[in-house]
């Protein structure tokens, strides 16, 4: 192992005898000529290791006398031991994971995703300078184009603001809106973004469905709607025009905001994506945020969301107050990613990819459970719906799974069914290991 320079070596050696008290304080270190000739080494060097423990605090420099040992009250700190702050977690290994919202490795093209990354990489003028708050402008142009036309979005590059995730997003967002206090969320949590706006005072209240007349929401005086009309529940139901226009008539008599959160809305197997609520809207009262984590890969953490005007003045006025914290990079690949055809290539691909996944985990279900469960594919999304015959407490069914190492997405019971029901994700178990992972569920639920 090689050891530390010779300046380092001589600072380690004064400090431990100033902290251990044998150099007491106001005791002279020898000078820097007498140290250099008693250790046979240069005069830099202990000039190093001196000025080292003076930046320290460990010595004061005194001009034209030498140095010397500071006073420090030792005494009254109480450094603990070792074994009162340090714990050892043991995560318990996960065989199976059908809760993660992890990508399938085969929908993606890595080879063709380095040669986008080498290629910004040759960008140096532009790698060089920090990225602009908002986002690579480009990129947003790329961005705000394709979701005009595939999700019918009405937005200029201007509005659009990118980061990389949409909780860092939520964190500006909250910033410009904290004079609306309540949050509500519609069909059901959404725990990461919730997290958000209770940290920065909001509060949340949840809202698994909503009444005809929207009765709730004007009780409750909500200014702010949380929402993903595009897959209101975990297997793709969409919200109904007629609840979309009636939440837009809220928006505008109570002067209210929408966040439109629009993920995996490219995932629907069967017809085209429903347009967006904020196309409906013109813009005016829904904030629309969208992601590349599904359709490309959760570590490329570029989400983005489009501002209505109302807010892009007072966005505008903050904007150098946030650093930007997607990676620049991975901006500029991106953008010349979904300039040259590769996005709308990737979607098509990775839906008929998900539709056949979804499918087979299905019949995988119905055949190894025979008439014990039966499961059933959503309309999009990833999420399979087993609905299990016999009885389980969720507490205990979850914390088994967890134990035995496969994780499950949720577990609930719906209205009109007797049955508890199982949410699996397809997305992060790869195909070859569906049978062996029913098996072993199997197992955990009807053998004790």
């Amino acid at each position: 192992m090689e050891k530390d320079p010779l300046y380092i070596q001589l600072y380690d050696h004064y400090k431990e005898l100033i902290s251990s008290g044998v150099l007491r304080p106001e005791s002279k270190l020898p000078s820097i000529r007498q140290c250099a000739s008693e250790r046979m080494i240069s005069k830099t060097t202990v000039e190093g290791a001196y000025l080292q423990l003076v930046a320290e605090g460990y010595v004061t420099s005194r001009p034209g006398s030498g140095f010397y040992v500071s006073s420090l009250d030792y005494e009254d700190i109480t450094i603990p031991k070792e074994s009162s702050y340090l714990e050892v977690y043991e995560k318990s290994k996960v065989i199976y994971d059908f809760a993660s919202a992890n990508v399938d490795y085969k929908t993606f093209n890595f080879s063709l995703w380095s040669k986008y990354i080498k290629h910004a990489l040759r960008s140096e003028k532009r790698l060089i300078s920090y990225g602009e708050p908002q986002g690579e402008y480009d990129l947003r142009v790329a961005i705000s184009s394709y979701i005009e036309e595939s999700r019918e979005v009405l937005c200029s590059p201007h509005q659009v603001v990118i980061g990389a995730g949409i909780q860092s997003l939520l964190h500006i967002l909250c910033s410009l809106i904290k004079h609306r206090e309540k949050v509500a969320f519609i069909n059901g949590s959404f725990n990461q973004g919730g997290a958000i706006f209770e940290d920065r005072g909001f509060e949340t209240k949840i809202f698994n469905s909503i009444d005809e007349n929207l009765n709730d929401l004007v009780e409750e005086n909500v200014k702010i709607i949380y929402t993903s009309p595009s897959h209101t529940t975990p297997w793709g139901d969409v919200m109904p025009i007629n609840t979309r226009l009636k939440l837009l008539n809220f928006a505008k008599q109570q002067d209210a905001l929408i966040i439109e959160d629009d993920y995996d809305s490219e995932f629907r197997y069967y017809g085209r994506p429903v347009p967006s609520l904020q196309g409906l809207d013109g813009g005016e009262k829904v904030i629309y945020m969208g992601t590349f984590s599904k359709l490309l890969l959760p570590s490329l953490r570029i989400s983005f969301m489009v501002l209505p005007i109302e807010l892009l003045d007072l966005y505008k006025s903050k904007a150098d107050l946030y650093n930007q914290t997607a990676s620049k990079m991975e901006q500029i690949a991106l953008c010349n990613f979904i300039k040259d055809g590769h996005l709308r290539r990737q979607i098509k691909k990775s839906r008929k990819f998900y539709m056949t996944k979804s499918r087979l985990l299905c019949n995988c279900i119905n055949d190894v459970f025979k008439d014990k469960a039966t499961a059933s594919p959503g309309a999009g999304g990833f999420l399979i719906e087993m609905e299990v015959k016999k009885e389980l407490l969720k507490k205990d069914f979850m914390k088994v799974c967890k134990e035995k190492g496969i994780l499950i997405k949720d577990f609930y019971f719906k209205s009109g069914r007797e049955n508890p029901c199982i949410l699996l994700s397809c997305s992060g178990v790869t195909s070859e290991a569906f049978y062996p992972a029913m098996k072993f569920l199997k197992e955990i639920i009807f053998i004790k």
